[in-house]
């Protein structure tokens, strides 16, 4: 047998190449740091690995309202790993959303959050998905009588109570004591709106104020503004406008600006352009319904159903009403206006209150 032998200068450069292979996969090593990623676990040898969970979340309509809708589901998606799909039309139109929610049923998605503008018109679809075997959640409006699981949200009427309380504090401390409120509701058919607009009109009794009947102000950013201004032309003896939804504010500021106008304005939501004028006092009070809890608690919810097989929450998940004034604007802004901040904010606040989702869930409200 001919035996070819390694030259001392050749195994001189083998083998240190030998030893540094050896001592990178020791037991005591992570081949995986500095950022690598780590192969995907798979199942019994030969089986393809565990697919993503899938989720969709049907938003009403697109806005600077749902946007935030929207951070919360994504960051819900990337803290639990799983993929979510967020669709919704340009415009409020419940027909258009029913067939993008349609549609991901057809995709057999493993779960689905939706946005049931108005909620009668609701009731179907989700009764078909929960039939199809894919839970559903719902938030931000109600479909009551629907097969959803549970709804994200505040208490709409009792929202509209605090509202009338605040802005009686602030007409008081301006010394007003009578005149008409303007109020204005961007989408009449909206159950959660109406609930609204009945809890300010209870929490205004006993006063000397008038509240009129809520104006159709539309949701368009463009026509709302033209709407109200209409409405302000035709009150001229009115001491405050209360808006019902998220663009009204930004376009009453506006317009109270452009009139030099001393009325007072109430309303919901905390976007940018409303935070900015209650700082500078041309809004005087305005209440957030936590929308990044509406994006995410649903996807936290699904997701513990799906993957960690515990029961759905049912019934409500009451995110609360804040209550914002000059008085505590700065404290809410920096939240508002930077995602990062609202992301480490929310993850401690979601870890003190919504731990256990079954055990906070409660009856939906009843007024």
């Amino acid at each position: 047998m001919n035996r070819r032998l390694v030259s001392p200068f050749k195994l001189a450069l083998v083998l240190p190449i030998l030893l540094a292979a050896a001592c990178n996969n020791t037991g005591g090593g992570n081949p995986y740091a500095g950022g690598k990623t780590p192969p995907a676990a798979s199942g019994p040898a030969g089986s393809p690995p565990p697919q993503k969970i899938k989720i969709g979340y049907v938003l009403h309509v697109l806005n600077d309202f749902t946007a935030v809708i929207q951070r919360g589901a994504k960051d819900a998606g990337d803290d639990l790993g799983v993929d979510v799909q967020i669709v919704g039309p340009s415009d409020l139109e419940a027909t258009k959303t029913i067939a993008l929610f349609e549609g991901m049923v057809q995709q057999k998605k493993d779960g689905l959050a939706v946005v049931p503008v108005p909620g009668s018109q609701w009731v179907k679809p989700i009764k078909e998905a929960t039939g199809a075997g894919i839970p559903v959640m719902t938030a931000n409006s109600i479909s009551e009588g629907s097969t959803a699981s549970a709804w994200v949200g505040q208490d709409e009427y009792q929202s509209g109570v605090i509202l009338a309380e605040q802005m009686r504090k602030q007409l008081d401390a301006q010394g007003k004591k009578s005149g008409t409120i303007l109020v204005g509701i961007c989408a009449p058919q909206m159950a959660v709106l109406q609930d609204r607009y009945r809890g300010f009109k209870k929490g205004m009794e006993g006063s000397a104020f008038t509240v009129n009947d809520a104006k159709d102000v539309t949701v368009p950013n463009t026509t709302n503004y033209s709407r109200w201004e209409s409405l302000a032309t035709a009150t001229p003896g009115m001491v405050a406008a209360v808006g019902l939804c998220s663009m009204d504010i930004p376009n009453l500021y506006k317009l109270k600006q452009r009139n030099k106008a001393t009325w007072l304005i109430g309303g919901y939501d905390l976007n940018k352009d409303t935070l900015d004028s209650v700082k500078n006092g041309t809004c005087q009070v305005t209440l957030g319904q936590h929308p990044y809890l509406q994006g995410y608690l649903p996807v936290l919810a699904l997701v513990r159903h799906i993957r960690d097989k515990k029961p759905m929450p049912q019934g409500w998940l009451d995110v609360t009403t804040e209550v914002v004034t000059k008085e505590n604007v700065d404290t809410v802004s920096p939240r508002e206006h930077d995602p990062a901040t609202e992301k480490k904010w929310y993850a401690d606040f979601i870890a003190k209150h919504f731990a256990d989702l079954n055990a906070v869930a409660k009856p939906l409200p009843k007024h």
